[in-house]
């Protein structure tokens, strides 16, 4: 199914779920039931087969044909049985104490009492500009369910205690209405089928091709289906919102977060490490970030806020767009007011200390990173302040002087360094960024519009990492100058494109033993360098470094890393793979488009990428010998 069906698919599903909401619950329930019994008829099937290869065994009928199903249906069920059970993390934060903010807790059971909602297990409060709630089981579909809210420090710093009220009111409506029961029977289901696809894909199993059908036909729509209700339960959640609190209350909370949320994650931070570098001052984010919203210009508040009312539904986000928000509440569009006051003063005994803590955890996270940036920035400042001053000639010197233009001064300043690449470089594939900077902004003017269309093709062509983005700008300069034909034709580039992303994405994602690999192509300063951070880890005893040949976008590079590791013999292998994973990726950042993968139960994925020329990168023995 391609991007334009499953939006037409989308759209047809909505009218029908706005229509007639229950029945078109029944649906999903009713898709969502075919799924889960296709599954279990085969499990039943693969059990029955097995007992009756057992029942023989045991009577003496030892035939090679009994074992054969056996060890089929059994490995079958294995996988099957593995997948189902989808464990439910509880979310990482701050659990909040009733003691901490009484004032919240009081207006959540009162909000709850007039919702018929049941009761909220825990409130943990983390980082992000938003609010959830989950229903959270103990063991997949099975044990004590647990609702969990989920409330970031931003909007709590941002919104008033009237507009935080009708936010917490939205997620509580979710319970309500059973949306979050259902949410997170369709994310277990959902987890359970591509969990098992990817355990039968990767291990070859012979039963594969039974659910890769079903599933290639079935995925689509069940997401289709479930997009459209998930779409109409946030319409619905903000209408029972609007009904115990206020349309207005609603309706400025909405507003609020249009214009705080964005600048958060796009400026917010950007401006507070300008600043901590010019004054090398230590960030005290949580705190800085309520000071810098509501000091913020109406200018720049008023085009954050046109940007989300200018914004349309799409099918990327099941939350609809502002605009179709406001319009279904009934409420004003008008830019939020500057506020002084906020939920976090209103609900919390010790609002400071709350800040201060997250401020702490920040910089305890984040101060190593944090001082290398601002190295890093003081150091490109003076590197800009030299190449300022002085005529550059190299392709080099041009790409980095017009870089640091725009970081330091501003687009318009670089252009005249970007007309030059493009005039004396245009045919080296190193100034593919810069044509496609170029071309973007030739296209805001009719005079040079068409010069930057043929820029951006070319930038295009140099780098497949700048298609997407490229298609993406073309279809909506098409858009906005109303050019039909061609605009459906890029659109079309652009959905065979996005999908070719995806495809190569999933080849990136999944490395089997049977995967097309060749010898790696990085240059002998980044091995060194990756050696160095491998022998960090002591349990490492050997590396392997291949490229994966992709067949989807040919030219795209993907290596792997693949790591013998020297472990107790009591370590479970499936328990500690997580963790050691997270531990690497983080430990290599020398080994850039590279997955990583542990070959100590992969036997044929080892052999595979020793069949590959000077794939042994490291030895233990090699690196004792060198020290």
């Amino acid at each position: 199914m391609t991007i334009q069906e499953f939006e037409t698919l989308v759209n047809k599903l909505e009218k029908q779920a706005s229509a007639n909401p229950k029945i078109y619950r029944f649906k999903v329930i009713m898709l969502t039931g075919l799924g889960f019994g296709y599954v279990a008829l085969f499990l039943s099937l693969f059990l029955f087969l097995m007992a009756i290869s057992i029942t023989m065994i045991v009577d003496g009928n030892f035939t090679f044909g009994n074992v054969k199903v056996l060890l089929l249906t059994g490995t079958l069920s294995f996988f099957i049985i593995k997948a189902l059970i989808v464990k439910m993390e509880m979310p990482e934060g701050y659990y909040l104490q009733r003691e901490e903010a009484p004032q919240l807790f009081e207006m959540i059971d009162s909000l709850r009492l007039k919702m018929n909602t049941s009761p909220i297990d825990e409130i943990v409060l983390d980082s992000e500009f938003n609010a959830s709630v989950a229903q959270i089981s103990s063991y997949g579909f099975i044990g004590k369910k647990r609702n969990v809210l989920v409330i970031g420090i931003p909007l709590l710093s941002t919104l008033s205690r009237e507009q935080f009220t009708a936010v917490l009111a939205h997620e509580l409506a979710h319970i309500s209405n059973s949306d979050t029961a259902m949410g997170a029977r369709i994310y277990r289901l959902r987890m359970s089928w591509g969990r098992l696809m990817h355990s039968l894909e990767e291990n070859e199993q012979f039963g594969t091709f039974i659910f890769r059908k079903f599933f290639q036909w079935y995925y689509p729509r069940f997401d289709a289906y479930t997009f459209a209700m998930a779409r109409q339960e946030e319409y619905d959640a903000d209408r029972s919102a609007a009904s115990v609190t206020s349309q207005q209350a609603m309706g400025k909370a909405l507003a609020v977060i249009s214009v705080a949320a964005p600048y958060y994650y796009r400026d917010f931070y950007s401006e507070l490490f300008e600043e901590c570098a010019k004054t090398n001052s230590v960030p005290q984010p949580y705190s800085n970030f309520a000071e810098k919203y509501r000091s913020l210009s109406e200018q720049k508040a008023s085009q954050y806020y046109s940007e989300q009312l200018e914004a349309e539904s799409y099918v990327t986000d099941t939350h609809p767009c502002l605009k179709d928000r406001l319009s279904a509440l009934g409420a004003e569009a008008r830019l939020p007011e500057s506020q002084q006051d906020s939920a976090l003063d209103a609900f919390f005994a010790y609002p400071g200390r709350v800040l201060n803590d997250f401020n702490k955890m920040w910089v305890d996270h984040n101060q190593d990173d944090w001082k290398e940036e601002i190295e890093n920035f003081n150091d490109s400042k003076q590197r800009f302040e030299e190449l300022s001053s002085k005529q550059v000639a190299t392709l080099e010197e041009l790409l980095e002087k017009a870089f640091l233009t725009v970081e330091f001064n501003s687009l318009e300043a670089a252009i005249p360094l970007y007309e030059e690449i493009a005039e004396k470089h245009s045919e080296d594939p190193r100034t593919a960024g810069a044509l496609m900077t170029l071309g973007e902004h030739y296209l805001e003017s009719s005079d040079t519009a068409e010069k930057g269309i043929q820029l951006i093709n070319l930038a295009m062509s140099y780098d497949w990492e700048l298609r997407l983005p490229g298609l993406d700008v073309l279809c909506g300069y098409y858009y906005e100058t109303e050019q039909t034909e061609l605009f459906e034709k890029t659109r079309e580039r652009l959905e065979e494109w996005d999908q070719l992303v995806e495809a190569s994405n999933e080849e990136c994602d999944f490395i089997q033993p049977k995967d097309r690999f060749i010898t790696h192509d990085k240059e002998s300063q980044v091995i060194l360098a990756g050696m160095n951070q491998l022998a960090q880890f002591k349990e490492i005893t050997n590396a392997y470094l291949v490229r994966k040949q992709l067949n989807s976008i040919p030219e795209r590079k993907q290596y792997v890393l693949g790591l013998d590791l020297s472990l107790p013999k009591s370590t479970d292998l499936d328990e500690a793979e997580e963790a050691l994973y997270e531990k690497y990726i983080h430990g290599l950042g020398e080994f850039e488009d590279t997955c990583v993968i542990i070959l100590n139960d992969k036997k044929d994925l080892r052999k595979s990428m020793l069949n590959v020329e000077n794939s042994l990168i490291y030895t233990v023995e090699d690196n004792e010998q060198a020290s």
